[in-house]
């Protein structure tokens, strides 16, 4: 089960940056040859991206939405301003730059499906 991005935070990402995940295996046999197969039948993405939200509140909403709706790095989210996949944090999310009004976030999103 997935859950949606939440309302209270914006997402306009930035800094975009994908690259596509290892979806293969390959494996060489006794006599020498290599034999490779797909992992997945669909090629999955990986990228980095910046988000800048406001101090506190939708800094606030953002890690109540992270810790408390999706459970951190184990849950699934949409959004449709990265696409119509269903995604996942592959790490905490770090800021990048901090002052008195906003917070940078740097993001590292999978595409789970």
């Amino acid at each position: 089960m997935s859950v949606t991005w939440p309302n209270s935070v914006n997402d306009r990402f930035y800094g975009f940056s994908d690259r596509p995940v290892d979806n293969y295996v390959m494996s060489e046999n006794i006599s020498g040859r290599v034999v490779g197969y797909k992992r997945n039948s669909s090629n999955l993405f990986e990228f980095t991206c910046n988000l800048k939200l406001d101090m506190p509140t939708e800094l606030n909403a953002f890690w109540n939405w992270f810790n408390n709706t999706l459970g951190g790095l184990t849950g699934k989210f949409t959004c449709s301003a990265l696409g119509n996949k269903v995604y996942r944090f592959t790490s905490i999310p770090e800021p990048d730059n901090t002052d008195r009004k906003f917070r940078i976030l740097s993001l590292e999103i999978a595409e789970v499906y």
